[in-house]
């Protein structure tokens, strides 16, 4: 089942919009852009994984956040338009990755949990079952079978210098050795335009 556009107002109207609120007028004036943010956390038996919370301190390939860490730089907003998930295995000598795996099929029990999502304590996603990121049966927005990522019903808008968490509570305790859960963020954003727009 796809998901239908139930409002007339585009990912970046509404971001100028929320961005408004907050004061900060100049969003329209920056460059358009498409942005995929992403978080590892190692599967060391923790039944909550904060992913974004200390991404600062994470160096790619586990991470794409930069030093801002869980905060978006000044004329930079972002709005979430999709989510899902990924399994990475990263060799512990090279700090390569050597496999990487869409969805959370391939690890027994990841799928029984939740998954919530804050910007400055405020919560705007509220425990979204796992099970969408499992099969494409059990997605909502899926578009194929192998439709694991979820579209966002709302567009879910980050806007600059304000803190943003993804908690995913696990059931389970589930430990693997080298191996790390993804998550991914994606959607439309402004980011910084100095000098002009394209």
């Amino acid at each position: 089942m796809k998901g239908r556009i139930i409002t007339g107002v585009t990912p970046q109207q509404k971001a100028v919009a929320v961005n408004n609120r907050f004061g900060n007028s100049n969003i329209s004036s920056q460059q358009g852009s498409t942005r995929v943010l992403f978080d590892s956390i190692l599967l060391n038996g923790a039944t909550e994984l904060r992913f974004f919370e200390n991404a600062g301190s994470k160096q790619y390939p586990l991470t794409n956040v930069g030093s801002e860490g869980n905060r978006l730089n000044v004329g930079d907003t972002f709005v979430i338009q999709k989510i899902y998930f990924g399994i990475s295995v990263q060799d512990p000598d090279t700090k390569l990755i050597t496999n990487f795996v869409p969805g959370i099929a391939s690890i027994a029990g990841l799928n029984i949990g939740e998954l919530s999502f804050q910007i400055a304590n405020s919560q705007v996603i509220k425990q979204l079952p796992l099970s969408p990121f499992f099969a494409s049966q059990l997605n909502p927005t899926a578009v194929n079978a192998n439709d694991v990522a979820f579209d966002c019903f709302t567009d879910i808008v980050i806007p600059p210098l304000l803190e943003y968490v993804a908690p995913v509570r696990l059931a389970n305790s589930i430990t693997q050795a080298n191996t790390y859960l993804v998550c991914f963020i994606e959607g439309s954003a402004g980011i910084i335009a100095p000098q002009t727009t394209f």
